[in-house]
């Protein structure tokens, strides 16, 4: 079996592993509209019993699926490699770019503050060629033809690029 397993490429993995926890879900699902109907006397409270128990496992599920997301990102930030420094487009730069190679076809750019080199935001790209980082107009572009603005970096780093450079 673990022969097996490993043979399947990776989305086909994920794709029969999200169709096992449909149907697990959809059993769950069958099971606590029996528990609930089963008797007419105390259907209220046996249902919002099930509706509690039913939101704190979606709030624990979620919880773990945060942690688990996370926590690969930050495995896979570990095996940054091959980090080069973009060189600064003048002397009134506020910010200077650094992008490190990962595993599986990625790219960890990070921006820092050109004053105190102080890490300001971080985020993984995917790559299938080589990187062409450039500055442009308090933008770093990563990949110009991305959809959604997903291949750049706008400076001033937002909110949330701040927080996510804070965390390991």
């Amino acid at each position: 079996m673990s022969h097996a397993m490993a043979a399947m490429p990776e989305f086909s993995f994920h794709f029969h592993l999200a169709g096992v926890a449909v149907l697990a879900l959809m059993l769950g699902v069958a099971r606590a509209v029996w528990f609930v109907f089963s008797r007419r006397e105390g259907r209220r409270e046996r249902a919002r019993r099930l509706a509690t128990a039913a939101t704190r496992c979606g709030l624990a599920l979620g919880a773990m699926w945060t942690a688990i997301v996370y926590g690969s990102g930050a495995w896979e930030r570990t095996s940054a490699h091959n980090c080069r420094r973009l060189p600064v487009p003048d002397a009134s730069a506020k910010y200077e770019a650094e992008y490190c190679y990962l595993s599986q076809h990625k790219v960890l750019v990070r921006v820092y503050s050109a004053s105190r080199n102080v890490l300001l935001a971080q985020r993984t790209f995917a790559n299938s060629g080589p990187v062409r980082l450039h500055w442009d107009r308090g933008v770093l572009v990563f990949d110009p033809g991305a959809a959604d603005g997903n291949g750049r970096l706008v400076l001033p780093p937002s909110l949330r690029d701040r927080l996510m450079a804070r965390l390991p």
